[in-house]
Formats: C-alpha cells, sequence, structure tokens
C-alpha cells in the first residue's frame, strides 16, 4: 500500500474543490492521509474591511501565525507528499507558510517527494519560489506542480475576486462580470492529472512527474503578468515593511498605512498596470530570449541556486 500525505488550506473553499477533482482517480493501491489546515486564530470568509488588508504585511514576509494541532502521524513513512495553497498577496497564504515551518513539516517531508497544487487569480510564480525554497529547507524534493488560474483577463478578475472575497459569494457580479476565481470546468477537468500522478506513486517514479503534468497544460503562464508580478513583489516588500513599524496583525497604529496601501494598490491595477502591460508588449521583441527562458524556468521544478 502507497502512503500520500495531503496537506492543504482552503480559506474559500475553492482549493478543496481543486484537491478532490485531482485526488479523484487515485487507485486502491493508494493510501490517501488528509489534514486540513486551520488557523488560529482563524481567518474569516467572506473576508471583508481591515481584516483582509490587515493580512498582507505579514503574508509578504512569510510570518508565520498559529495553527490548530496536526492530526497526521510524523512517523509515518510517505510515498509522497501534495501541498495545496491559495495565493495571498503575490505570497503563500499564511498558514502554509506556518506549516512549513513546524517541527511536523520537516520531519515528515525530509528526504521526500512533494508536489504542490495552487489555486490563484492569476499571479503565483513568486510564491512558488519561496515555497520551492521551503520545501529544500525541509529537506524536501520538489517533483511537481499544478498552476490553476483564473482564466480571465486581469482587470475583471481583480473586480470579480474583490466582490468574492467581500460577499462569499462565487456567482456573476452585477450579472455582467464573469464568475470569479478559477471556472468550474478547470476544476472538474483537473482530474486528467489524477492518473499521472497516480502512475508515479505506484511506480516510485516521480523523475518525468512535472514533464508528464506540463503536457497536460498544469502551469499556464502569461508574460505581462509575470513581468508585472515580478515588480509588484520587491514594491509589497517595500510596504509590508513600511506597515509592520506600527505593530503586528490586529494593531489598531497601522490601519492608516493599510489604507494607504490599499488605495496605492487599486491605483496601480486599474491606471498603472495597463500602462505597463502597453510597454511589456512593445518592448517583448528585444528581450523575447530573456523572456522564454524565464517562463520555462518558472513551468519547471528546479530552485535557482540565486533566487
Amino acid at each position: 500500500m502507497k502512503r500520500v500525505l495531503v496537506i492543504t488550506y482552503s480559506q474559500s473553499g475553492q482549493l478543496d474543490s481543486i484537491m478532490s477533482s485531482i485526488l479523484c482517480g487515485f487507485s486502491d493501491e493508494v493510501r490517501v492521509d488528509y489534514e486540513k489546515l486551520i488557523p488560529d486564530p482563524v481567518f474569516p470568509f467572506p473576508w471583508m474591511g481591515n481584516s483582509f488588508w490587515d493580512a498582507m504585511p505579514e503574508s509578504v514576509e512569510m510570518i508565520p501565525s498559529g495553527l490548530k494541532k496536526l492530526k497526521f502521524d510524523t512517523s509515518v513513512d510517505y510515498d509522497l507528499i501534495i501541498l495545496g495553497y491559495p495565493i495571498w498577496f503575490l505570497s503563500p497564504a499564511i498558514p502554509l507558510t506556518t506549516f512549513l515551518h513546524t517541527d511536523e513539516a520537516k520531519k515528515v517531508m525530509n528526504g521526500k517527494p512533494v508536489l504542490t497544487v495552487i489555486g490563484a487569480r492569476n499571479m503565483w510564480v513568486s510564491a512558488q519560489e519561496e515555497i520551492k525554497k521551503m520545501i529544500s529547507k525541509n529537506g524536501g524534493k520538489l517533483v511537481g506542480n499544478i498552476a490553476l488560474v483564473d482564466r480571465h483577463f486581469n482587470l475583471p478578475s481583480v473586480v470579480t475576486i474583490i466582490y468574492w472575497m467581500n460577499t462569499g459569494k462565487k456567482d456573476r457580479y452585477l450579472g455582467v462580470f464573469p464568475k470569479p476565481g478559477v471556472s468550474d470546468s478547470d476544476i472538474e477537468n483537473a482530474s486528467r492529472f489524477s492518473p499521472i500522478i497516480n502512475n508515479a506513486i505506484l511506480n516510485n517514479s516521480f523523475g518525468n512527474l512535472q514533464t508528464n503534468l506540463l503536457a497536460e497544460k498544469a502551469v499556464r503562464l502569461t508574460p505581462d503578468i509575470v513581468s508585472i508580478e515580478e515588480k509588484g513583489k520587491r514594491i509589497f516588500k517595500v510596504w509590508s515593511k513600511f506597515i509592520r513599524k506600527k505593530g503586528g496583525p490586529g494593531s489598531p497604529d497601522r490601519i492608516p498605512r493599510l489604507k494607504m496601501f490599499s488605495r496605492y494598490l487599486l491605483f496601480v491595477i486599474f491606471v498603472v498596470s495597463p500602462i505597463a502591460t502597453l510597454v511589456y508588449y512593445i518592448t517583448w521583441p528585444l528581450l523575447f530570449m530573456r523572456i522564454n527562458k524565464k517562463l520555462r524556468y518558472y513551468r519547471e521544478v528546479d530552485l535557482k541556486v540565486d533566487n
């Protein structure tokens, strides 16, 4: 009997649906132990008001929070570890970051192959780079990655994600905008990855797992979105440090700076990013080779030493 440990955090429930689809085709020879991370204190959903923006500094700085007691057995010799997580402010969700800092994570992941599953709006490469580092630090080896995203254009997806996070409703805002998040069809079709992962587990052969997943379009990248994200991550780090100078999570002293950041971010998304996209495509022919090299790297599971 092969053993798989699945560790997930899903604030809205979307990541749980994605993971259920991916796991649905596992054979009877594979036993799955499922651990859903429960943060302490819990992050609310819907995610309204200051509580949303207040998670930004610690998300970006990847500062661990609290978790309810983990239930899985760290002494089990798992054949594969699967980590599922959403993206917060271009960073891994705090509960996943918290887990990867625990002694339990270090013990269970050491020497083990690891598969990551991401549910995101459209920007995830910066977060995945950080996850790669933490997996490596814990002694694990990243062997595969699946990243499902909202395929709609950037600006409409911003409107719909804000609507979803603030209302908890995954429907068409005003009856005009598309549904937010990863589409129902993409979640359902994630089942196509199941036999690929299952075969790798049964044969204890993970060397070609990412190649096989990529053949089924496990990762989709939009060049201009990647470029915007890389720049945004650097700016987010400046803001996170600026806000944390006024205290930790929940501190009323940092609310004015959080409001400043929220207004800045919306201005950048709706005013600056369209201009940045235009400039990107104008200069794209001059940077073609460099851009393609970056995209190839982000599709794969290797970690650059200098990252």
